[in-house]
């Protein structure tokens, strides 16, 4: 027997209802993982990223290219690439979590942010106080679409960083 077939039998399941529990499970025991590693590189990944063209670099020239750049490593599922851009004003996030919940919230966010296509709604970004800048992006998917912000904020050595995402309006991007 299939294992839709056997869930259908039971009261209340379909096999919609199979494919997320099935899917909820694969999640949670994904997370469940305890292991703690000093390596700073992320697994399946084979080089720094290389956003400005060199293999050292990180973050972006400019806060809009910091979104740029994020964005495309979201769409290629390169988790490398995002932990590249991703901090705040103290340096990469990579530097700040540990390794296994740093894994967890760029899975997350990958997920939320995965696109067909991305714009900058606003020509330039909004100035916040510290001398971040808030981009407003517009993100399609099949046929979702969704505003959200971006925020940005200068990082050590001048380069931009993404350091917040305002996810709330993204939650049926993640299915």
């Amino acid at each position: 027997m299939v294992l839709g077939q056997q869930l259908k039998m039971r009261k209340g399941f379909t096999p919609r209802v199979a494919i997320m529990a099935v899917a909820t499970i694969l999640f949670t025991s994904a997370c469940a993982r305890q292991a703690v590693s000093t390596e700073t590189r992320l697994p399946g990944a084979t080089a720094v990223p290389t956003v400005g063209g060199t293999p050292t670099s990180i973050g972006g020239n400019t806060g809009r290219a910091a979104v740029e750049s994020f964005m495309a490593a979201v769409k290629a599922q390169d988790l490398q690439a995002m932990s590249g851009l991703w901090g705040n004003g103290k340096g990469l996030a990579r530097d700040q979590y540990k390794r296994d919940e740093l894994e967890k919230r760029l899975v997350i966010m990958q997920c939320l942010l995965q696109h067909d296509q991305f714009r900058f709604a606003e020509n330039g970004p909004r100035l916040q106080t510290g001398g971040r800048q808030e981009h407003l992006i517009e993100i399609k998917k099949a046929k979702l679409e969704a505003r959200t912000t971006v925020m940005t904020v200068p990082g050590p050595g001048g380069k931009w960083l993404v350091e917040d995402i305002d996810v709330s309006k993204l939650r049926d991007f993640c299915q």
